[in-house]
């Protein structure tokens, strides 16, 4: 055992001073809302961000450059009081591979203060990157400290932002007993930047000894993230990793175990000609299971994801997993193979989308499906594998799969359910390659046809012949679905994520498909089919009396006037909402025009959007919900911070006040709306005056700079409990209250509607949720004005006389309950509402207001 020895980098360093100037030009945020935990977390180190209005990366002292990070985004500095300062222009700017920067600097140069370093094309970054957050943090946070800092405020280049304090070090005894070495192939797609780096040293100081990692000629000390960034490492290469110290055995297979597992990045295998099992491996087969049989009725449970019920012919639609060659005939031959099949696809969307338009379907899914052929990173890939020598088909569903993958693993089901689009698009593309038929759904269809699959795929629903199909029903799947959503827009009903019992039902088989429960019936009786039937002939027969009434105004029989407005969600349901005999649209989701892509939408393009919404009206009052991101809804494009619990973090009008010209465009695309005044403004998630006075300022100024001389209704939306609570004052400030109950009912009973354990006990009629509405109306009452309910009890039958009794004087609802609202509510009087409304008030549970309800209207 030889002796301690002790080591320190900087132990002639005199304690010093250090001032860091403004690098870029633009608002200084603190590092915690920086959307990357690396940074946020303070794992790479302490130090600054700033949102750049500025696109030149200068020096913000003087000092050596350490090094360049080959994709041109970020370097780093070493100042004479030995503090190493990384720059590091916008998130997840690696995945560019240089595009859009150009390196002002070398490895070795020194530099003055003002110095450019990297130069940059703000409009690429700002299309295609996650965030452009410019942070600059000092690395050696052993020896240097942060004293003071400038943030939450407009900053210019070369104006001071950082005082850092440097100086000795104490000395690091470090046992040089046992060393062990071990090599590990770096399967990180862009190689060992800023935050794996940061990842590695974390760890590795958690060892008291030496940790070495060598690639190639270099070796650098494994606990500086400068230090490993400066190894240029890249995808496929092998690194070195040593440990010096008690346990180093252990340690040193430790840390490789942290870079084989990606060290939090995605980790992208080195493909091998010779394995061709690895691309079709990489989409996996459901597993046998036996049908169920045909002697005996079943039921299965799955989720509803689009509403009805029917009673069809099961049709299997299977996948067909088609063996790939890997190996390429040329990487000139195979790219233009892939070009030309991308090509093909694009050919076939652009028909489905010219197909669906007008006929219920959705053409905005086919348009995603546009921009997913066109995604860098998804054509990167596959363009990495074609220059590794394979095939377009096999590169192409190799490059897709990982990136299915990426999605899956993220903290967001609506995120993780785009990668069946993904999916569908390189089925096609494979399709074309290999010249195999793409379409998976039979020549031959009943005209009462349920698909039932592991998982469908947007086309597969393009491709079935009008009138054919009854419903769906999937294994797999969820709800906000781009499937989902088709199903919706066509009335046919869905129920998804049925798990395996969805592959035991056999084709042929008779089912019962209830979208209302998300239940599926597998070869009911005789007399539950005609059940069934009979039912549905009677709800149709209901339906075509209701409808013939549905245009006439809607009063309670003691003739309160109750309107029934619709919740839209793109402008193709604007038409069938006002069929159905809506009053006016309570509540447009405009995020329709915000997610899914990778800029914001223009001014121009909302006023085309919400135009062709207001004249589908005819007239009719269109209440627009301004941007409600945030939480479960994040933009490509605008750089939210990543949080903990984002359902209670920036979301609504918070990020409007954030990001205000973004509200102030939306503002100006509602306003040009023609005719004047038919728009309504609804401010999400607010909770005190203060927000909805300062949405008013900005809504009267652009109201007077682009001379509409009528007064926009501005309203609030109440969906969290100070909101009732304060409605009285929210009311002196509103033109009218709208009441959210989704969030209400989340908020109000503590618990996240996203969250599998406790959604299913989300009851909004709560005796406490229903309180908090009558506490809005109460509020709203003293300022004498409106209060609607948009949420999801709205829809409920069994609500509407609760509401109604309350006060409530608008009901928004899906577009197709509209005809049977409306026939309930006139068989109402509004002081048999308000007696039951009083009652349900006092009681426990959301299930006593329901029997309450039931027992006095025993048809609801």
């Amino acid at each position: 055992m030889s002796s301690l020895r002790v080591s320190s980098p900087v132990e002639t360093q005199a304690l010093s001073t250090l001032k860091l100037v403004a690098p870029i030009a633009g608002w200084a945020t603190p590092l915690e809302e920086v959307p990357d935990p690396a940074f946020a977390q303070r794992m790479v180190g302490d130090g600054i961000a700033v949102d750049p209005t500025s696109s030149e990366l200068r020096a913000p002292c003087e000092g050596v450059v350490v090094s360049v990070h080959a994709s041109r985004h970020a370097c780093t500095l070493r100042t004479g009081t030995g503090a190493e300062v990384l720059l590091h222009i916008g998130i997840d700017t690696v995945n560019l591979r240089g595009e859009g920067f150009i390196a002002h600097v070398q490895e070795g140069q020194r530099v003055r203060v003002g110095e450019p370093l990297i130069g940059f094309d703000m409009d690429l970054l700002a299309r295609k990157a996650r965030s452009l957050l410019t942070v600059m943090v000092v690395v050696n946070g052993d020896t240097h400290t942060i004293k003071q800092r400038v943030e939450a405020r407009e900053v210019a280049v070369g104006e001071p932002l950082l005082e850092v304090e440097g100086g000795t070090a104490q000395p690091v005894a470090e046992a040089a007993g046992d060393t062990s070495a071990r090599r590990v192939r770096l399967l990180i797609p862009h190689g060992l930047h800023a935050r794996p780096a940061a990842v590695f040293s974390r760890h590795a100081a958690m060892h008291p000894g030496v940790v070495r990692v060598a690639c190639g000629e270099r070796t650098v000390n494994g606990k500086s993230v400068v230090g490993l960034m400066s190894l240029g490492a890249r995808h496929g290469d092998t690194l070195t990793i040593s440990v010096e110290g008690a346990q180093a055995e252990q340690r040193v297979q430790a840390l490789v175990d942290l870079v084989t597992s990606g060290l939090g990045d995605t980790v992208q295998p080195i493909a091998e000609p010779s394995a061709p099992v690895e691309a079709s491996a990489l989409v996996s087969a459901p597993s046998a299971v036996s049908f169920f049989p045909s002697d005996r009725p079943a039921l299965f449970q799955g989720t509803s994801a689009a509403p009805g019920v029917a009673v069809g012919i099961a049709i299997r639609v299977l996948e067909d997993q088609v063996e790939l060659n890997p190996r390429g005939r040329g990487l000139a031959e195979e790219q233009r193979r892939l070009s030309e099949a991308l090509a093909g696809v694009r050919q076939e969307i652009e028909l489905m989308i010219e197909r669906s338009t007008g006929d219920g379907v959705q053409p905005d899914i086919f348009r995603a499906h546009l921009e997913l052929l066109d995604d860098p990173e998804l054509n990167d890939a596959a363009g990495r594998a074609l220059s590794a020598g394979h095939s377009a088909e096999w590169a192409w569903r190799s490059a897709t799969e990982l990136h299915v993958g990426v999605l899956q693993e993220l903290e967001n089901e609506l995120l993780a359910e785009r990668g069946g689009d993904l999916r569908d698009i390189c089925r096609r593309v494979v399709a074309l390659l290999t010249g195999k038929n793409g379409s998976r759904i039979p020549t031959e269809l009943p005209s009462n046809a349920i698909l039932v699959a592991d998982e469908l795929m947007p086309s597969d629903l393009a491709e079935v012949p009008t009138g054919r199909l009854a419903a769906l029903c999937t294994a797999k799947g969820g709800p906000t679905s781009h499937v989902a959503i088709l199903a919706a827009g066509l009335g046919i009903p869905a129920v998804v994520a049925a798990g395996d019992a969805a592959l035991r039902v056999p084709t042929g088989a008779t089912l019962i498909v209830n979208g209302d429960r998300g239940e599926v019936q597998v070869h009911p009786s005789a007399a539950q089919q005609e059940a069934t039937l009979r039912a549905l002939a009677e709800r149709a027969t209901r339906r075509e009396a209701y409808l013939a009434q549905a245009h006439e105004g809607c009063h309670t029989l003691d003739g309160a006037r109750i309107e029934v407005f619709a919740n839209l969600g793109r402008p193709g349901d604007a038409a069938a909402a006002a069929s159905q005999g809506a009053e006016g649209c309570g509540l447009l989701r405009s995020e329709f025009l915000f997610l899914e892509r990778t800029t914001a939408p223009s001014e121009a393009e909302q006023t085309a959007q919400y135009q062709t919404i207001a004249t589908a009206l005819a007239g009719r009052p269109l209440v627009i919900r301004t941007l409600d991101v945030g939480g479960d809804k994040p933009l490509a494009y605008l750089p939210l911070p990543r949080e903990e619990n984002p359902v209670l973090g920036l979301r609504g009008v918070r990020v409007s006040l954030r990001y205000p010209e973004l509200m102030r465009t939306q503002l100006r695309a509602i306003l040009r709306v023609k005719p004047e005044g038919v728009c309504r403004v609804l401010v999400p998630m607010v909770t005190s005056a203060h927000e909805l006075r300062a949405v008013r300022v900005m809504l009267e100024e652009e109201r007077k700079a682009l001379g509409v001389s009528t007064p926009v209704q501005l309203g609030a939306m109440i969906e969290v409990p100070v909101a009732a609570v304060l409605s009285e004052r929210l009311a002196a400030e509103a033109d009218f209250l709208s009441i959210g109950t989704n969030d209400l009912t989340q908020y109000g009973l503590a618990m996240d509607r996203g969250n599998p354990h406790v959604a299913a006990q989300l009851d909004g009629l709560h005796p406490g949720v229903l309180r908090l509405v009558a506490q809005t109306v109460e509020g709203a009452r003293k300022h004498s004005r409106p209060v609607a309910v948009c949420g999801g009890i709205a829809s409920d039958a069994r609500a509407a006389p609760l509401l109604i009794g309350l006060g409530v004087t608008e009901l928004s609802v899906a577009p197709s309950v509209i005809p049977s609202h409306k026939a309930l509510i006139r068989t109402l009087s509004l002081s048999a509402c308000a007696e039951v409304a009083r009652k349900a008030l006092e009681l426990e549970s959301g299930d006593e207001v329901r029997a309450l309800v039931t027992n006095t209207w025993p048809g609801l």
